[in-house]
């Protein structure tokens, strides 16, 4: 509890700290990462660009390979003296002679296929007639004959087509194959064979070979031919072809695979007189991870956000330490008053939040004092209202009418006024309360009313018009008497009689009073007359007090009213808010 109490007082400083922390730390990974990403791509690029010219050189090797075979297929198949031999046209006396001489072209043409690993085989209509180097490519003479190579070649006569020769008894080759055709009638006569071994085409790309970095020739079935592997070849490798496919028709230089549960970097070439896949896996770890030293970069990072830290915790402190203060000083104003008044210094806010501050409590002080004196002056007002709530002219003037009646005679009018004279006593003298209920503040106006028409007689005469549901509503005591007097002792000064209407109802939550008079009016009417003083018979609070006295209480929406015509009376309306005794807060 005492390390929370101890750490409240620097919450903002902790938030921003630990939030400029995160940031950095985030900022900070994602700058590493992003570097580390881009160093990578660079690498990956650059190193793409290096092997493409190293698969563009061996793709060279393929094709001076693939354009010897060619022009010695070529020769071969313009031979007449081959043709002769494999057609057996010649006389049988003369196939001896016929043989030496196809002998010694095709070695001839070996000849000239150089230091390429490849032999040359003719063969006839059922067998191999000649091979260059029987022991090169130990195959069963007729076996070749009823391969399914020599079945695709009579199919696609034109063409020099390879193949992969998987069959158990042989080693692992290549075979380069054509149809012999005869010129004049386009029909075979025989084959050209030119087994390649596979360590000739290994030897294209062996020195390029490195850990991690291995060599692929597939066919189009996705069968290896060739590899720096040899442990593959033979194998079927399906989806490497098919990546490879994908690279040709996306134009892709090189792409990012997983192959063997590894990242790969692939890049792949077509070698379209093979018709196969030329392909350089490069392994990414073994290329990229040298490049980055993973130890060296969290050092920098922890070295990097350890400093930052440094600076943001000296720079947040200052930051938050005239805020902290301001706090504190704030905190204390209950303890030391209104008056109290900050010192505040710091950055450009806290200055302002001081001066805001420092500004709001003299706004505050002026209020309160000027509260305390309204509620001064209304306590004033009660005090005033309680104590001259009878007008001694009005007492003298009610006695006197009383004698009168006795002395006439009229024993029974003056019981009424006395008792009438009592209970208004009772109501206004007697009962403290300052709020009295609508049905009780209109049982004294019609005791005054019955007082006064007592004394002037019935030339003036007093409606009473209020809404039943009203009768429980409280309203501050002696607040329609007022108006009622200022009508009969005011209103009728040139008409000879008229009528006062009382009026209560409710609009929505408030509660409207209207006192009206169809008596002389005024030519005009202010909002609140200063009703003199010496002509008010019964109460000491006037017409201007009363609105003064309802705003105090209610508030600047509520108020007296006063609308007036020459001739044609005067209408004064009070309009307060609609409450219960059980519903009132204060009134």
């Amino acid at each position: 509890m005492k390390i929370k109490d101890q750490l409240q007082p620097n919450g903002l400083f902790m938030k921003m700290f630990l939030i400029t922390v995160a940031l950095i730390i985030l900022v900070a990974i994602t700058v590493i990462l992003t570097t580390i990403r881009m160093a990578e791509q660079f690498f990956v690029e650059k190193f793409s660009i290096t092997n493409s010219q190293i698969i563009d050189q061996i793709q060279y090797d393929f094709e001076e390979l693939n354009y010897s075979i060619v022009m010695a297929a070529t020769d071969i198949g313009q031979s007449s003296t081959i043709e002769a031999y494999l057609s057996e046209k010649e006389p049988d006396n003369e196939r001896i002679m016929s043989l030496y001489l196809v002998m010694s072209q095709i070695d001839h043409l070996r000849e000239q296929l150089g230091d390429q690993n490849v032999e040359i085989a003719i063969a006839d209509q059922d067998a191999i007639s000649y091979r260059t180097n029987f022991t090169y490519w130990p195959t069963n003479p007729t076996d070749i004959r009823n391969h399914d190579i020599t079945e695709t070649i009579i199919k696609e006569p034109n063409k020099l087509l390879y193949f992969q020769d998987s069959r158990e008894a042989s080693d692992n080759y290549v075979i380069a194959a054509k149809a012999l055709l005869d010129r004049e009638t386009d029909q075979s006569y025989g084959a050209v064979y030119f087994p390649i071994k596979e360590g000739q085409l290994r030897s294209f790309y062996t020195d390029y070979v490195k850990p991690g970095n291995d060599f692929y020739v597939l066919d189009q079935n996705g069968k290896v031919v060739s590899s720096s592997l040899t442990n593959v070849i033979g194998q079927s490798l399906p989806e490497l072809s098919q990546e490879a496919e994908n690279m040709q028709t996306d134009g892709e230089t090189y792409r990012e695979v997983k192959f063997q549960d590894t990242n790969q970097i692939m890049l792949a070439e077509y070698l379209p007189y093979f018709d196969m896949y030329l392909i350089n896996m490069v392994d990414k770890q073994t290329a990229v991870g040298n490049l980055i030293d993973t130890k060296q970069i969290a050092l920098l990072l922890i070295g990097v956000v350890v400093l930052a830290l440094i600076i943001v915790f000296l720079v947040t402190k200052r930051l938050t330490n005239s805020l902290s203060k301001l706090v504190k000083d704030i905190e204390a104003v209950p303890q030391k008053g209104l008056k109290r008044r900050l010192v505040y210094e710091g950055t450009y806010e806290t200055n302002q939040i001081g001066l805001a501050f420092n500004s709001m409590m003299d706004e505050l002080q002026v209020y309160v004092e000027k509260l305390i004196e309204a509620q001064k002056q209304q306590r004033h007002a009660e005090l005033a209202a309680l104590q001259q709530q009878i007008n001694p002219h009005f007492l003298y003037n009610t006695m006197a009418s009383i004698k009168f009646l006795v002395m006439m005679g009229e024993r029974e009018e003056a019981e009424k006024t006395i008792d009438a004279f009592i209970t208004l006593l009772q109501n206004t003298i007697g009962n403290v309360d300052e709020s009295v209920t609508v049905e009780l503040e209109l049982q004294n106006l019609k005791n005054y009313v019955l007082i006064n028409q007592k004394r002037y007689g019935d030339r003036i005469q007093v409606q009473f018009m209020v809404s039943p549901d009203c009768l429980d509503y409280l309203i501050p005591k002696l607040i329609l008497q007022p108006f009622i007097e200022n009508s009969f002792f005011h209103a009728f000064n040139k008409k000879a009689k008229g009528t006062i209407s009382v009026l209560v109802w409710k609009e929505a939550d408030d509660l409207v009073c209207e006192i009206a008079d169809d008596g002389d009016g005024m030519a005009a009417c202010k909002d609140l007359p200063n009703t003199n003083r010496n002509r008010q018979l019964f109460s000491g609070i006037g017409v201007k007090n009363v609105h003064e006295r309802m705003q105090l209480l209610y508030g600047t929406n509520y108020g007296v009213s006063i609308t007036s015509e020459t001739g044609q009376g005067t209408k004064v309306r009070l309009r307060l808010p609609a409450v219960k005794e059980d519903e009132r807060d204060v009134i």
